[in-house]
C-alpha cells in the first residue's frame, strides 16, 4: 500500500499546478457523491468509482479507458457505464479540461525536442545508444566509414578481430552437459 501512496504523491508533484489544485480542492468529490447516489452505489462500488475518477485526474489512467474500467470494477452493463461516464465527463472531467486548455495550448506551440510517437521514441533511444567515436581534427565525431575514406584504416579497438579465448577446453568426448555413456 505504501508503494501506491508514494506513486500518487510523486504523480501529484509532477502534474500541472492547475490540475493539482483541482484535485486537492476536492469539489469534484461532491459531484462524484451525487453521481454515486443517483446510480445507487453501495460503499464498495462508490469507493471503486471514486478511485477510477481519481486515477484519471492524476493521469495514471487514460480518460478514454474510464468507461471500460468502471464497467469492470463496478460490475455494471455497458449502458449504465455509458450513462455514468457521460455524467462524469460533464460534471468533473470537462471542468478540469477547461482549466487545462490554456496550458495544453502553450505546450503544443512550444517546439518539441522529444517525440511521443512510438517511432520517435525508438529513434531517440537509438541515438542515445550510439557508441562513442573518435574525433577528427575539428572535433567532429567520426564513424568507421569516414575514417576509412580519410585514409585512416586502423581498426577500432573495441571490435574483436580474433578469438580472445577458447570456447571450451573439454577433453575429447567429455562434454559436462551430456550424460556419460552407459
Amino acid at each position: 500500500m505504501d508503494d501506491y501512496k508514494e506513486i500518487i504523491k510523486k504523480r501529484l508533484q509532477e502534474i500541472p499546478e492547475v490540475l493539482r489544485s483541482f484535485i486537492l480542492d476536492e469539489k469534484w468529490r461532491t459531484d462524484a457523491e451525487r453521481i454515486g447516489r443517483q446510480f445507487k452505489f453501495d460503499e464498495n462500488k462508490y469507493a471503486s468509482f471514486e478511485n477510477e475518477i481519481f486515477l484519471v485526474l492524476i493521469a495514471l489512467e487514460p480518460r478514454n479507458d474510464f468507461e471500460e474500467n468502471i464497467k469492470k470494477e463496478l460490475g455494471i452493463d455497458s449502458n449504465m457505464a455509458g450513462w455514468i461516464t457521460e455524467d462524469v465527463n460533464k460534471s468533473i472531467f470537462d471542468k478540469v479540461t477547461n482549466k487545462l486548455k490554456p496550458l495544453l495550448e502553450k505546450e503544443e506551440q512550444a517546439p518539441k525536442s522529444v517525440g511521443n510517437s512510438f517511432e520517435q521514441i525508438i529513434l531517440n533511444q537509438a541515438k542515445a545508444m550510439q557508441p562513442a567515436r573518435p574525433a577528427d581534427e575539428s572535433g567532429r565525431s567520426m564513424n568507421y566509414e569516414s575514417r576509412i575514406m580519410e585514409g585512416k584504416k586502423e581498426i577500432p579497438e573495441n571490435i574483436p578481430t580474433k578469438p580472445q579465448h577458447k570456447m571450451h577446453d573439454y577433453k575429447t568426448g567429455e562434454d559436462p552437459y551430456r550424460e556419460p555413456p552407459v
